[in-house]
């Protein structure tokens, strides 16, 4: 059953944020098609978008992702980014 949750809550972490990119990059469309593992610079996040949609995150969720956390190869997905919310919401509730 926690498995199941988990996979609820980063499917739903993963929806807010499309939908936050939305925003950012004016375009729902686009921000919509973005696969988990694809990377969301060339659906236009850029580093501008970026450090706009980690503020967020970081107010949405209450929590601050350390340097380490932001590497292109941790947040550069959206999947990527939701495991890192998800990872700092549970070490914050242990």
């Amino acid at each position: 059953m926690a498995g199941m949750e988990r996979e609820e809550e980063r499917e739903g972490i993963m929806n807010g944020l499309r939908e936050d990119i939305a925003v950012l990059i004016d375009d729902a469309g686009l921000a919509e098609r973005i696969g988990e593992n694809e990377l969301l610079e060339p659906a236009g996040v850029d580093s501008f978008v970026m450090i706009n949609l980690i503020l967020r995150v970081e107010q949405r969720y209450g929590l601050t992702l350390s340097d380490g956390e932001l590497r292109s190869e941790v947040v550069g997905t959206l999947g990527g980014l939701a495991d890192s919310i998800c990872a700092k919401r549970k070490e914050n509730t242990a």
